[in-house]
């Protein structure tokens, strides 16, 4: 089993600051600093519109490994997407249940232009186990490097997970790398996380999370109580004091501004399945 941690903070959290990080190199290089092992730096957009973290892979991104950038299916152009030249490895692809048929000539196209794969499911609360089966099989055949399961509304119970891993792990070919990523509307986030570690013992996998949290809704798992968990608990070699030192000068000044904090309304949205972006 190998364990690897993905920061969402400034794709993520993106939505939160309205992508006006005026901080991103040194968010950047604080991850990288620390042994992230990827970090995603932003988004893919049709229309970059000097937001900071609307980028393209030909932006250079400090020479990090394992950088990834994601687009939600149907807003970008992969037309645009230059053959990979080695600044960005990942491309993320997020899409809905229903573009689950047209999505994979997409993933194809990344796959073709030489980037690693990542599928990115949107909320898998809303797929029937037989539709789950139907896309674990696709990731399977379009060689993807990477699929997670998604909680987009941070709906998601113990029991409910308990029920979706099984089929991903028997489904999804063994060489794929199962990922998890969730937000913390119900404040779950992080006890998901290690449910989903401890139940994925023998396979290779991917958690998502952001510097406190930063994210959509009430936002995601913490990073900095991640990689805390990681190293006591698996033994890795995160350098938690450098992810301290980030938040205190990089994140919390952001508190001021913006609450992405636990709400009863974004509560009551996670319960009931409703876009953070929706009204009650």
């Amino acid at each position: 089993m190998k364990i690897k941690a993905l920061d969402c903070t400034l794709r993520d959290g993106a939505y939160v600051v309205n992508s006006n990080f005026d901080n991103v190199q040194n968010i950047i290089q604080a991850l990288n600093s620390a042994k992230i092992d990827i970090i995603e730096c932003g988004w893919l957009r049709n229309n970059l519109e000097g937001n900071v973290t609307y980028l393209t892979p030909n932006d250079y991104i400090f020479g990090i490994k394992n950088a990834a950038l994601m687009f939600d299916y149907g807003k970008y152009n992969l037309d645009k997407l230059p053959n990979n030249s080695g600044n960005i490895d990942i491309i993320r692809i997020s899409f809905y249940k229903k573009n689950l048929d047209e999505v994979f000539f997409a993933a194809e196209k990344v796959k073709t232009k030489g980037y690693k794969l990542f599928l990115q499911p949107s909320n898998i609360m809303e797929y029937s186990e037989n539709e789950i089966i139907k896309l674990c099989k696709r990731a399977n055949f379009t060689g993807a490097n990477a699929l997670y399961i998604v909680d987009s509304f941070g709906s998601m119970f113990p029991e409910d997970l308990a029920e979706i891993m099984p089929v991903f792990n028997e489904t999804v070919n063994k060489d794929i790398e199962l990922g998890f990523h969730s937000h913390n509307n119900i404040q779950l986030s992080f006890a998901l996380a290690i449910q989903f570690i401890n139940f994925m013992s023998e396979r290779n996998i991917i958690i998502d999370s952001s510097l406190c949290g930063l994210g959509r809704g009430a936002g995601n798992t913490k990073t900095e109580l991640l990689i805390e968990y990681l190293n006591k608990r698996y033994e890795k070699e995160y350098n938690t004091d450098i992810i301290w030192e980030c938040i205190n000068k990089n994140i919390l000044p952001l508190y001021e501004k913006y609450n992405w904090e636990y709400t009863p309304a974004r509560g009551l949205k996670g319960l009931r399945g409703i876009h953070p972006d929706k009204e009650l």
